[in-house]
C-alpha cells in the first residue's frame, strides 16, 4: 500500500537502486545525466527490438556507469527487478529506488511496478519516479490497432462478478483515433476519460483533436488533470475507483503521458486492486519510430510503498 507521496524532487541524487530504459530515444539517459543520478545497483531495461536511433549511445552510457542490462518486456522482468532491489545495500533506514519512466513503454512500466511490489513484501521502499516529457514534434500519425489485451497476464483483473456492467477508465493521448478504437473494442457501459493538461499547449490541442469524435459515439465523463501534479491525479484515480467499486467490472486503459500510466498502474498494484484490469492497445511494429528529445522539464513523483503483513 502507498503510505505517503509527494511531487517534490529528490533531496539526494543517490539511490540504492536505479531503474531506467535503454532504448532508441535520447531521453533514456537525459535525467540521469542532467541530475547526476548515482546508484549502487543500476538496472537498464532493454526492449529487445528497435535497436536504432540513440540505442548504441544509451547502451554505452549506462554500461560505463556500471548498470546491468536486462530484458524489460519478459515475464521474468519483475523478478529481476525485485532481486536487484533486495540485493542492493541500503544507505539508510528505508531502501530508495529511482525510476525514469520517460522512455519506457507501458508494458515495461507495468513490469517495474510488479517488481517493486514483489520487493515491498520484504521491506518498505521509497520510490522516486522521474518523467521528462518529450519535445512536441506534431500530432501522432494514425496506425491500426494490432495489439489489444491485458497489458500483462498478472494485470488481467478478471472479476469474480462477470455479470456486472463494465466500466472503463481512460487516459487520453494525442494518437489519432486510438482511444476511440479502444472504446469500440471494449464497449464499456460507462467510461471516464482523464484529459491531460501538459506543459505545451500544442500537445493539448493535438490531444483534443485526436479524440474529438469520442463524445459523438459514447456517453463519457471527463476529468482534466495537470501532468505536473501527479499526487493530485493519483488521488482522483483512487477516489474514482472507490466510488465505482462494487458496481462495475473495471478496466483501466492508460493512454497519454507516461506519468498517467505510472499513476494508474501504481494505484492498481500497490493498493492491491486485483480485480481491476489494465489493458493495452497499440500499433506494435506498425507505429513510426521517433527518437524523441526531452522538453526540459522533469515531473517528479515520490511514494513510500509497504506490503501489509
Amino acid at each position: 500500500m502507498i503510505t505517503s507521496e509527494s511531487d517534490e524532487g529528490p533531496t539526494s541524487t543517490y539511490f540504492d537502486t536505479c531503474i531506467v530504459a535503454v532504448g532508441f530515444e535520447q531521453r533514456c539517459r537525459w535525467v540521469v545525466s542532467k541530475h547526476k543520478i548515482r546508484t549502487a545497483k543500476g538496472v537498464g531495461l532493454q526492449f529487445g527490438f528497435l535497436a536504432e536511433g540513440s540505442y548504441d549511445d544509451n547502451q554505452a552510457f549506462f554500461l560505463k556507469k556500471g548498470f546491468e542490462l536486462a530484458a524489460g518486456l519478459s515475464s521474468d522482468t519483475p523478478s529481476v527487478i525485485s532481486e536487484a532491489i533486495q540485493n542492493s545495500t541500503p544507505s539508510g533506514e528505508i531502501r530508495t529506488i529511482f525510476v525514469d519512466i520517460s522512455s519506457m513503454s507501458r508494458q515495461m512500466i507495468a513490469n517495474v511496478v510488479l517488481g517493486i511490489n514483489l520487493a515491498a513484501a520484504a521491506f518498505p521502499l521509497r520510490v522516486t519516479v522521474a518523467y521528462a516529457p518529450s519535445k512536441f514534434v506534431g500530432p501522432v500519425a494514425q496506425a491500426p490497432i494490432r495489439f489489444a489485451s491485458p497489458i500483462l497476464p498478472d494485470l488481467a483483473g478478471w472479476s469474480s462478478t462477470p455479470e456486472k456492467p463494465l466500466a472503463a477508465i481512460f487516459g487520453l493521448g494525442a494518437e489519432e483515433g486510438l482511444a476511440l478504437g479502444a472504446l469500440q473494442t471494449l464497449e464499456p457501459d460507462k467510461a471516464w476519460l482523464f484529459t491531460p493538461k501538459g506543459i505545451d499547449t500544442r500537445y493539448d490541442k493535438a490531444m483534443l483533436k485526436a479524440n474529438e469524435h469520442i463524445a459523438d459515439i459514447f456517453e463519457v465523463n471527463r476529468f482534466d488533470y495537470d501532468i505536473v501534479r501527479p499526487t493530485a491525479t493519483r488521488a482522483r484515480i483512487e477516489y474514482l475507483l472507490n466510488s465505482i467499486d462494487g458496481y462495475f467490472r473495471v478496466v483501466s486503459v492508460p493512454f497519454g503521458p507516461k506519468i498517467f500510466s505510472w499513476l494508474s498502474l501504481s494505484t492498481v498494484v500497490f493498493e492491491q486492486r486485483n480485480e481491476v484490469g489494465v489493458w493495452a492497445f497499440s500499433s506494435k511494429e506498425h507505429g513510426k519510430v521517433v527518437d524523441r528529445r526531452a522538453q526540459g522539464q522533469i515531473i517528479w513523483h515520490t511514494m513510500t510503498v509497504i506490503r501489509p503483513t
